[in-house]
């Protein structure tokens, strides 16, 4: 279903090729896992695969790439995808409609299906996913996570031949991520073709047939994968940063409580690890603490203010908030400004791109890095702020091994030097190394 051979490609302006004479084989009814550091080169692949590249993105491709039993390079893209569906990194990016159900028969509409055999063709799908619940939500109030179990679900209802799934287990909770692994099971038994690109090859391993690591587009001799980090030592806690006190929160309109009656505080000195599955509110939560949101009933306290009343400006002069989606947090032209702008000084700045190994990086455009590598420039522009609070949203999405100890050695740093963090994760290697306590919310209604 897939070949490629001596496969090359190279973005206009670069030195190097983001692929290097790539050989790939994967057959009917295989499952291949691919993993690699951050900007190795995996999502580059597979925008050759379904064809963006070089129709949709510029650069210089070489070499024999084969989908099908068709050339992708040669081909529409509208054509390649009837063979092939892509789940992307960045969840936000793949959604074009307002509804759940809108998005699903957006893919079918657009390969022709009749409409009296969409509704069964979109229940199916959910339920396959475990999202049947989510079919009348709106995009927009969904988690991450459930936004991938969506995203999951329109491409089972196209029922292509080959899958090509960029870290489909990203923001999943444990449950969700349990049952992609069944699924992916089912599709390669029914004689389809899936290819993952995964940091954390420990979870896909039970089903993979095949496995490759990648290092600077080529494939290399895998290291060990690390199951568990060191963990951050204890320390004596410090003033109250952040306190919730019958903290309750209701979206406009909806008469049901996303959470009720949650208390808690995180002090200097420790950090909280906030768990719980996809759409029981963790990221509500931080936009609350953020004065973004504010609660139905209640008190929130974000270092000694009252972000209910007063503009989220004045809460981050003491409090960093590292988003999900770091694109959202990315506005100057090179690594080095957007760590700069946040820091006191260039050697403040040069400091914090040395912990998280991104000197190399400095001049490129944050725009042009990978998803691991924008969420460390994100971390190091937090850190070079020198804030009382960090809060993390799914700080190790998109981080390979190295990557990620570098960022929990920097994190235990600033709670050692009597910073706080509070810290949403799925990740339970995160959980295990930094955290002194452990928050779980209960999933009642609607998600973050």
């Amino acid at each position: 279903m897939i070949r490629a051979s001596r496969v090359r490609f190279r973005y206009p302006g670069r030195g190097e090729d983001a692929l290097a004479g790539l050989d790939l084989d994967v057959g009917p009814g295989e499952i291949a896992l691919i993993s690699g550091p951050t900007g190795c080169g995996k999502s580059t692949l597979g925008m050759a695969l379904c064809g963006a590249i070089p129709h949709l993105i510029a650069g210089s491709l070489d070499g024999d790439l084969n989908v099908c039993g068709q050339r992708p390079d040669r081909r529409p893209v509208r054509e390649t995808a009837r063979d092939l569906g892509l789940l992307l990194q960045n969840v936000e990016f793949m959604t074009f409609t307002e509804k759940v159900d809108d998005e699903i028969a957006f893919g079918l509409e657009n390969f022709a299906v009749e409409p009296n055999g969409m509704d069964a063709l979109i229940q199916g799908a959910l339920d396959r996913v475990e999202a049947a619940h989510l079919r009348h939500r709106k995009i927009v109030t969904l988690s991450s996570g459930e936004r991938q179990r969506v995203l999951m679900a329109a491409l089972l209802a196209l029922d292509q031949r080959v899958l090509v799934l960029d870290e489909p287990l990203a923001f999943l909770d444990r449950q969700a991520q349990r049952r992609l692994l069944a699924i992916l099971a089912e599709i390669a038994q029914s004689g389809r073709t899936v290819l993952v690109f995964e940091h954390r090859r420990d979870m896909l391993r039970s089903v993979a047939s095949t496995e490759l690591y990648m290092t600077g587009g080529r494939w290399d001799d895998a290291p060990e994968s690390v199951s568990r980090f060191a963990a951050m030592p204890e320390g004596s806690a410090g003033e109250t940063l952040l306190a919730l006190d019958n903290v309750a929160f209701a979206w406009p309109g909806d008469a049901r409580q996303l959470f009720t009656g949650l208390s808690f505080a995180v002090r200097a000195g420790e950090s909280v690890a906030l768990l719980g599955n996809n759409g029981c509110g963790k990221t509500t939560l931080f936009r609350l603490a953020m004065g973004l949101l504010k609660p139905s009933q209640g008190t929130v306290q974000t270092c000694a203010l009252d972000p209910s009343k007063m503009p989220p400006a004045r809460i981050a002069e003491q409090t960093a908030y590292i988003f999900q989606q770091p694109d959202h947090q990315l506005y100057l032209t090179t690594v080095k400004d957007e760590v700069a702008a946040q820091a006191n000084g260039w050697a403040a700045a040069d400091r914090e791109m040395r912990d998280l190994d991104l000197l190399d990086l400095a001049d490129r455009h944050p725009r042009s890095l990978s998803m691991g590598q924008k969420r460390r420039v994100t971390i190091a522009a937090a850190c070079a702020r020198r804030p009382k609070l960090m809060l993390l949203d799914e700080p190790s999405v998109g981080l390979d091994d190295r990557s990620l100890a570098l960022v929990l050695a920097r994190l235990s740093r600033h709670i050692e030097g009597g910073g706080a963090a509070l810290v949403a994760t799925h990740d339970q290697r995160v959980a295990d190394a930094l955290a002194n306590r452990r928050v779980r919310l209960q999933t009642q209604t609607k998600g973050a």
